[in-house]
């Protein structure tokens, strides 16, 4: 780690990119007219480097970006214009929530199975129920917080859903059809999104202990989309590790990985 330069590790201008390219290409249409046939497929273009964007936000979530304060809230700014998620919702429902109960599911905020019976979700019912108690969740985490003394994150995340309210409204200010073709429909498509992937990373594992808790993927091409969420073990018992560090991490304890925590490869 640097702490003498505005980030603190180099390879992380990687995710960044992502972020501008992501914030540049939907912005084009406001200021290039397009025919459909052209906006369709560029809209696909907008769509994939969206896709890279919720891992760089959770990433930042757990270790920010930069060294600078001022930096790393210009940053949550361009990360919720490409994920929809403020990036305190996150810090609220992923790291306070998440992370400190992963292994006692009736407290897991992101569960995969249904509180009162214990069976196990469909994908597609765990997406669309963590898109729609995630806000609530993090309010409720905020909240208990206070209430206990700590620190609490619901200031950050009123003023970041402010910020991305009005940004909202001026966009649709400026053209509201490309309002909700560049950045309302992709942002829900995002939200979606990450849920979706989410679903597998502590599927059919045995969860009593950090090491069983998850799975790890290996695939080389998942982990390059995802900034090394893959290394899902790894992460889980270091939070707060550099992405990029994850791999070397997950060598170091893979022999305490049951086989069925393993995956060579990763199917979306």
């Amino acid at each position: 780690m640097n702490r003498n330069s505005l980030l603190k590790y180099r390879i992380d201008i990687f995710p960044i990119a992502t972020v501008l390219l992501s914030i540049g290409l939907s912005l084009v249409p406001f200021l290039v007219p397009m025919q459909i046939w052209v906006l369709a497929p560029f809209m696909l273009i907008v769509f994939l480097t969206r896709s890279y964007t919720p891992f760089a936000q959770h990433n930042h979530g757990h270790l920010p970006v930069f060294n600078s304060t001022i930096a790393n809230w210009f940053y949550d700014l361009l990360l919720t214009q490409c994920t929809g998620y403020p990036t305190s919702l996150w810090e609220l429902n992923h790291n306070r929530g998440h992370h400190r109960h992963f292994l006692n599911p009736p407290k897991d905020v992101a569960r995969i199975t249904y509180l009162n019976s214990g069976e196990l979700m469909s994908r597609w019912m765990y997406s669309l129920r963590g898109n729609l108690t995630i806000h609530l969740d993090s309010i409720r985490i905020g909240f208990e917080e206070r209430l206990e003394g700590k620190k609490s994150l619901l200031s950050k995340l009123f003023l970041e859903s402010m910020q991305q309210t009005l940004i909202t409204i001026a966009l649709l200010w400026w053209n509201p059809k490309m309002a909700v073709i560049c950045f309302i429909v992709p942002n829900l498509a995002s939200a979606w999104f990450i849920w979706w992937k989410s679903y597998k990373h502590h599927l059919d594992v045995p969860g009593t202990s950090i090491y069983d808790g998850s799975v790890t993927i290996l695939s080389k091409f998942y982990n390059h989309h995802t900034f090394n969420i893959g290394h899902h073990t790894a992460h889980h018992e270091k939070p707060t590790l550099h992405w990029a560090k994850l791999p070397e991490r997950t060598m170091q304890i893979l022999s305490n990985l049951p086989e069925a925590c393993i995956q060579e490869k990763s199917i979306y």
